[in-house]
């Protein structure tokens, strides 16, 4: 080593060199932020020291009413209501509520956007490596993505990434611009145009089309209030790379809002879990049908609402809506939602038979397929359609179900009504939930997505980058494996006729993984639609909801 006195030069520090210790960064962070970050890394640790696992799903054992708390959001149609008291769980440690209030505390910790940017691309990769190391920390992301900026990859995130679930059929309107008369898809966000931001930040909202081939052509940015087209092969457009990232921070915020925390948390997955919890006797045959698929939900639900809703939350600092319109959005979003099986999905889309081109929409057919089978088979097995409508717990339950907002449409009561809503719950807290909560792909590089748009950046921030990661570590803590099933032995103890059904469920399950793998083999060898998906593969989906 080259002592004090020595000529020889000193290294050049490249702007893209990948950083070994980048702690001199992590000192740097709001004291907001690296006290959060401290919270996540105990969190993590206290979680994995005790995981969750199939082993420990027990039968269930509680019955009776909860008591029931009003979210902060919504008005009378749109309300929402969480219960507590969880069979599973104990009750919240009073360090962490008194932890999160202190971190709410504004006189302390006042909502502040920093504007700091990243090195590069690399160096961030290196300080997320540092603080949650993938694969010990948080999980590894399932796909690879060899660049994020491009045309093609917007493509891949519409129809085999975080953009499928709102992509639709394109119908050109008289009033809209004729360079899009022969256009087939778009993707809109555009929901999130009348929400304010805090100062310094562009709006939320745009509206991706697609031609025929699945390539983007146009974005309507809602802040700029203007069509913006995509340049020639070969060409670049700076408004047009602004619009592509406007599309896709207005992507993540409104998934995670909309989709995430009120559509799969607060509506679908709390509402079949409390009935159940409320209206169904520990030994009915469907509450110990969906045991694995809802334990621990109260609490986690309850938890994301404690973490993720109030003022001076998580995602307030980590977005750059206002709490005014933060709590507008979580209320307005619940209005927008409509109960759909999947295959009513596929056919919205027109999409039930595109496969390789739509691989998103046809593996979660694929699983909805397979969970549904389970559960028809499940039903069959335990009562008659008679039976079914004169069971009074039965009753009770589905009124329950109709307590959410009408908006949401619950099917009428009948034995189909009810293979399709608890087939439709099983998919949603196992796939859809993988879909739109497990996003740290996303997030990992600065210039693929991020949660807040500045005027001419298309980057995420060193703090707003920080704040999302961070919030996507507390909301992937594990849950027990879906291929860890089994024959659910812990649930239905010596009943064997439920065990055997369970048995051909999992069963089932690894056969469509392994035609899931083998599709994507095929995916990847396509040049013109490289497109892997494993959102719905089995072998990485969890039984339930989890934060």
């Amino acid at each position: 080593m080259a002592n004090s006195t020595s000529l020889l030069p000193l290294p050049i520090v490249s702007p893209v060199m990948r950083y070994g210790a980048p702690s001199l960064r992590v000192k740097k962070l709001d004291l907001h932020t690296r006290l959060f970050l401290k919270m996540i890394r105990g969190s993590i640790k206290k979680w994995k020291g005790d995981l969750p696992t199939v082993d420990k799903v027990r039968p269930p054992h509680a019955w009776g009413e909860m008591k029931m708390s009003r979210l902060p959001f919504g008005k009378d149609d749109t309300q929402l209501h969480l219960p507590s008291g969880d069979e599973d769980w104990p009750a919240s440690d009073w360090k962490r509520k008194y932890l999160l209030m202190f971190l709410r505390n504004q006189f302390f910790f006042p909502v502040k956007d920093d504007a700091e940017a990243w090195v590069s691309p690399e160096e961030a990769r290196d300080t997320f490596q540092e603080v949650l190391p993938l694969g010990s920390m948080m999980s590894r992301p399932y796909h690879y993505w060899p660049e994020m900026r491009s045309d093609a990859v917007m493509s891949r995130l519409a129809f085999a990434g975080l953009g499928a679930l709102r992509l639709m059929p394109y119908e050109h309107a008289p009033d809209e611009p004729a360079q899009l008369a022969t256009a087939a898809w778009h993707h809109d966000v555009r929901f999130l145009a009348g929400y304010e931001v805090r100062e310094g930040f562009e709006r939320y909202g745009a509206r991706a089309v697609f031609d025929t081939e699945q390539r983007p052509i146009a974005i309507y940015w809602s802040h700029g209030q203007e069509w913006v087209y995509a340049p020639a092969p070969g060409e670049s457009d700076a408004k047009w790379m602004h619009a592509k990232w406007a599309w896709r921070c207005s992507l993540m915020v409104g998934t995670t809002v909309a989709d995430h925390l009120v559509g799969v948390h607060w509506l679908i997955a709390n509402y079949v879990a409390t009935a159940t919890r409320n209206k169904l006797s520990p030994t009915h045959y469907l509450r110990l049908l969906l045991k694995p698929f809802t334990w621990r939900t109260v609490t986690i639900n309850a938890g994301a609402a404690e973490t993720l809703c109030p003022e001076a939350g998580f995602v307030h600092r980590a977005s750059a809506l206002t709490y005014d319109s933060l709590t507008r959005a979580f209320g307005d979003s619940v209005g927008l939602m409509r109960f759909h099986t999947v295959p009513q999905l596929a056919a919205r889309k027109g999409a039930a038979d595109m496969g390789d081109r739509f691989p998103w929409m046809t593996d979660a057919l694929g699983l909805y397929e397979v969970i549904h089978d389970f559960v028809d088979e499940y039903v069959s097995a335990y009562a008659t359609d008679e039976q079914i409508m004169a069971d009074p717990e039965l009753n009770a339950f589905w009124s329950h179900l109709h307590s959410a907002p009408r908006t949401v449409m619950f099917p009428p009561r009948s034995r189909a009504g009810m293979v399709d809503v608890l087939s439709q719950f099983i998919w949603s807290v196992t796939g859809l939930h993988e879909a739109v909560g497990t996003v740290h792909e996303y997030v990992l590089d600065p210039t693929f997505m991020g949660t807040k748009i500045r005027p001419g950046v298309e980057t995420a921030d060193v703090q707003a980058s920080m704040q999302y990661l961070l919030i996507m570590a507390l909301t992937g803590l594990q849950m027990p494996k879906l291929l860890d099933i089994g024959d659910a032995a812990g649930v239905f103890d010596g009943d064997t006729r439920g065990r055997a059904i369970f048995g051909r469920f999992r069963a089932q399950l690894l056969a469509l993984s392994e035609r899931i793998d083998r599709a994507n083999e095929r995916r990847v060898a396509d040049t013109a639609r490289p497109w892997p998906c494993e959102t719905f593969n089995p072998k990485n989906l969890e039984t339930g909801v989890s934060i």
